[in-house]
């Protein structure tokens, strides 16, 4: 019986090992079309990427992030993040998007200049 409960405490500290984590909120990058310097307004990124992961200031302009983080204890790590950077005015100054996403990573890499 002993052997049992030990081998019970091994298998839940293996699966315990084998999971994974999530933080944030998965979300699907439009492409580079859906937002526009100095055109795209916080409205038109709340109605097509909804409530940001985070938000924040930067040099005193607001700044959303959305960000979806996948962690793996065995396997990899997979993220990304869209950073939005908006004016005083509420339109967008600046943004990035990042992503470790197997399939997004490679359209990126793969895409002609």
């Amino acid at each position: 019986m002993e052997s049992k409960i030990r081998l019970a405490t091994l298998l839940m500290l293996l699966l315990s090992f084998a999971s994974c984590a999530t933080v944030g909120r998965h979300f699907q990058f439009m492409g580079t079309e859906s937002i526009q310097i100095g055109k795209t307004t916080r409205a038109d990124i709340f109605k097509t990427y909804g409530e940001p992961f985070r938000v924040g200031y930067d040099n005193g302009n607001v700044k959303w992030t959305y960000g979806y983080y996948l962690y793996r204890v065995i396997g990899t790590t997979e993220t990304k993040d869209l950073i939005i950077t908006f004016d005083a005015n509420g339109v967008v100054k600046d943004y990035t998007y990042s992503t470790s996403m197997k399939d997004e990573k490679s359209a990126i890499l793969h895409e002609k200049p």
